[in-house]
């Protein structure tokens, strides 16, 4: 499916706080829950855990919590694995406690995938503007145009807390998340899950990432300032999440935390 911009009715209107209590029963089946926040290197964690769980996994892009349950519904089984562009907070009717985990990026790499992929892709929302706009101009862009603003700016946080601003994400982050790296991490990712979820894992895991170029390199240069002023509640998230990481991997605290 297409996937939408990113301000919804939870963000645009609708202010109730994402569920993020225990309310689970303990006894329900434990599910992990793989939040792909997109340009994270996501798109290759769905492929190992479509090779770990098979038909168990089920993986949907969606921002609504009715249109989960039913997906999950229809399986005829709990899922053992949730992964997809959802963000944090759609499990409250799932018959699952959720392992939450997710990757995140630097917001420059991520700016940078987001135009390159937008550029080639001819049903992209944003492809018109990448098409015909050099990088710089459609970071420019994306500052102005609300759509591409709700698809670049704190979208990291967003998908995480369903919040834009660091604080509120590192919150939900120590209660609810059992694992989140950085993609540069992402082998060491992948393994933690494997162990903790019995699966054993690839042989030498690999993220999809596109190779750079020259101009693109010019310009991403010249970005790096403007990136941490305008992209900082993502950088600072970023670099919470490196500096935890191997605290929580040697924890390996993967349980739904109340």
């Amino acid at each position: 499916m297409a996937f939408p911009g990113l301000i919804g009715a939870r963000e645009a209107g609708d202010h109730r706080r994402p569920r993020t209590g225990g309310g689970h029963d303990l006894d329900a089946p434990e599910a992990l829950f793989f939040v792909h926040i997109p340009k994270c290197a996501g798109s290759s964690f769905r492929q190992v855990l479509k090779r770990w769980f098979g038909a168990e996994a089920l993986f949907l892009d969606t921002h609504d919590e009715a249109e989960l349950k039913g997906a999950a519904d229809r399986l005829g089984a709990p899922p053992r694995a949730i992964a997809g562009h959802i963000p944090f907070g759609l499990h409250g009717e799932l018959p699952v406690r959720p392992c939450y985990v997710s990757l995140v990026r630097h917001p420059l790499d991520r700016f940078v995938s987001f135009y390159k992929h937008a550029r080639r892709t001819p049903t992209h929302p944003m492809h018109p503007a990448a098409s015909r706009l050099d990088l710089e101009s459609f970071y420019d862009f994306s500052l102005n145009d609300a759509r591409a603003r709700g698809s670049t700016v704190a979208v990291q946080c967003f998908f995480l807390s369903r919040g834009r601003a660091f604080e509120a994400a590192r919150e939900v982050i120590d209660r609810r998340y059992a694992l989140l790296a950085p993609t540069e991490r992402y082998a060491e990712f992948v393994a933690a899950c494997a162990e903790r979820f019995g699966r054993a894992p690839p042989e030498a895991p690999a993220r999809n990432v596109a190779a750079s170029t020259p101009d693109l390199d010019a310009a991403r240069t010249a970005l790096e300032q403007r990136i941490a002023r305008d992209h900082g509640e993502d950088l600072r998230l970023y670099h919470y999440v490196c500096e935890t990481f191997d605290a929580r991997r040697g924890s390996l605290s993967f349980a739904l935390h109340a």
